[in-house]
């Protein structure tokens, strides 16, 4: 009777650990992640530095905040909260700069269409590592006089 008893003690605990571990879907996004330059490809200036947290990237939100100091050291703030599939504000320094749609064609990847405030225009792909250690930012924009600019950002989680 004894070893039954711990034996239905042991499978309840392999029960109840399976279920939360099922139940706890935490978000392979979330997280601190820091722009690795040496990786990364610009169609102008560097930022000096620049760190991405991603509070949130499901198939119903995106939320996260930029913060970093460009090429002439100036520090800049880069938000965005909104929900996949609707065009939100993206903040720079709490003006908006442009209205981003994301779509979610698969949960290790964002598709970005914004329209900027200055006329400028993009489009890319987002992808998560599937170790999600990295973000790779390919992005394909045009100026407001339409001059074509290609770049990619590579970010590594802290």
């Amino acid at each position: 009777m004894k070893h039954f008893l711990v034996l239905l003690l042991l499978l309840n605990a392999a029960f109840a650990f399976s279920q939360t571990k099922k139940n706890s879907s935490a978000d392979p996004w979330a997280g601190t992640y820091k722009l690795d330059t040496s990786k990364s490809k610009f169609s102008g200036p560097a930022p000096k530095e620049e760190t991405v947290t991603v509070d949130a990237a499901s198939k119903d939100s995106v939320k996260y905040t930029i913060k970093g100091s460009g090429a002439d050291d100036k520090p800049y703030t880069v938000s965005y909260d909104g929900k996949v599939g609707t065009p939100s504000a993206q903040t720079m320094d709490g003006k908006e700069v442009a209205q981003i749609t994301y779509q979610m064609p698969s949960s290790h990847e964002f598709s970005p269409e914004a329209k900027g405030s200055d006329g400028s225009s993009s489009t890319g792909t987002i992808t998560l590592s599937r170790d999600s250690k990295t973000i790779t930012v390919r992005e394909h924009s045009k100026d407001a006089s339409g001059a074509a600019r290609e770049q990619t950002m590579v970010y590594t989680r802290q």
